[in-house]
């Protein structure tokens, strides 16, 4: 019994899980039922539906999506809330009850974990596959196949620092010296590895690189590191931290205001969110963006198109962000003209 999930377990699962909005107009769940001839597209969330990136892709997939005809249903595997091998398996197994079940025309499968357990079953047979959000290398996962294109995410490293150094241009904060942190997810893996191969070219030296499943640890790491002067802080995701003796993720609001308040260094982020918790600056990865052009790629691959002119890419445009109040609180005068050239500006 320990190795199935219970079927009343999985029925509450999909249930809950599950949220279906007629895309013809996106907004009005209660219309009549569309036409025969309706498309069906599943986006499958490898997380949670209240965590920030997985609002920003549903955001984008819903906007691709406005005015065309199609149904569209959701599903939350909720990996980051519960990381374990076993949850993952069985949310595997019941998002793929769902894609035989309600047998949608495409699916788009967001972040790592989807791809791992669903994904990757489905490979050179239906449905369509879209993937978003991919920090690893898609042959790891099988991928791509016959019917399996996507958009991979990379950290936009080497942006990200140059970023720094313009706001840092006024202020006598010379930074030589790197760490980069980040929690034991699976995006944490593909993230870090790409960090390596791009530190060549930032011009400083990263003392390591750390993936971190220990609030105790993580918050260990943060205390070394502000003795060390010349440095600062790259941290990618901060969502699997647990507690000593707990199996079940943190909030990681509260890991990253720890961080803030404790951190007397430089914090650089790569996902916007992370900036609007608190850390000092980013250039980063738009999770509207995957979410948008995602769809778009299912729709092309419902009207007919060839998936060879579909191939996998990267996200195009890194948006550039500065947390004003951590900037204030770490005596950093931002010069005026950085403030004005952000994309977004927390004040």
């Amino acid at each position: 019994m320990k190795n199935r999930l219970p079927s009343l377990l999985l029925t509450s699962f999909l249930l809950i899980a599950s949220s279906v909005c007629w895309a013809a107009s996106c907004s009005n769940a209660q219309q009549s039922a569309p036409p025969k001839n309706s498309k069906k597209i599943l986006l499958l969330h490898s997380y949670h539906k209240e965590y920030p990136w997985v609002a920003a892709i549903t955001a984008g997939v819903h906007k691709a999506l406005a005015g065309q005809d199609i149904i569209l249903n959701t599903f939350y595997m909720g990996t980051k809330r519960n990381p374990s091998y076993a949850w993952k398996v069985r949310s595997g197994e019941a998002a793929r009850k769902m894609v035989d079940d309600w047998k949608p025309d495409a699916v788009i499968a967001a972040d790592d974990d989807a791809q791992i357990f669903v994904t990757q079953y489905y490979a050179n047979r239906k449905p369509w596959f879209v993937f978003c959000g991919v920090n690893g290398d898609p042959a790891d996962y099988n991928l791509p196949a016959r019917n399996v294109t996507g958009i991979i995410e990379r950290p936009f490293f080497s942006e990200s620092l140059a970023y720094l150094k313009q706001i840092l241009r006024n202020s006598s904060r010379i930074i030589k010296i790197l760490a980069v942190i980040s929690d034991t997810g699976l995006t944490s893996i593909g993230a870090l590895t790409f960090m390596r191969s791009e530190a060549k070219h930032a011009g400083v030296t990263v003392l390591g690189y750390h993936l971190i499943d220990s609030y105790t640890l993580w918050q260990k790491r943060i205390e070394e590191y502000n003795k060390i002067e010349a440095l600062a802080v790259c941290i990618y995701t901060y969502h699997t931290i647990k507690r000593t003796g707990d199996q079940t993720s943190m909030e990681p609001q509260e890991v990253l205001q720890w961080t803030v308040a404790n951190s007397i260094m430089p914090t650089v982020g790569f996902l916007d969110f992370a900036i609007e918790d608190g850390l000092l600056c980013g250039v980063v990865e738009s999770g509207e963006e995957h979410g948008y052009e995602a769809a778009l790629m299912a729709l092309e691959l419902l009207r007919g198109k060839d998936i060879k002119s579909l191939p996998v890419k990267r996200a195009g445009k890194g948006l550039k962000m500065i947390n004003l109040k951590t900037a204030e609180r770490l005596g950093i005068s931002v010069p005026e003209d950085v403030i004005k050239t952000a994309d977004r500006v927390i004040r």
